[in-house]
């Protein structure tokens, strides 16, 4: 992994009826065209000390000029809540 990808959260919301977090990722990744799905799941595994078989992200989009995308991730409590969805 590149140490010079920074990951960033927003919006954060808990939604209990769903049992996971939901938000809003940014990434920044400079002199970088993009950054894969799974090096992004292991990093918010360790930013919210989970493991990333229950972490879903989707949605990503670059910024026009490189160095930053956004996209949605959600965070579920457990494997089996993630399989009900």
């Amino acid at each position: 992994m590149n140490d010079t990808v920074t990951i960033r959260t927003r919006k954060f919301m808990t939604n209990q009826l769903l049992q996971r977090k939901q938000m809003v990722i940014d990434v920044l990744h400079p002199g970088k065209a993009t950054v894969p799905t799974t090096e992004i799941r292991e990093k918010l595994a360790k930013m919210y000390k989970t493991t990333p078989n229950v972490i879903f992200v989707f949605g990503f989009r670059t910024h026009f000029g490189g160095s930053k995308t956004t996209g949605f991730g959600m965070i579920y409590d457990s494997f089996d809540y993630a399989k009900k969805k």
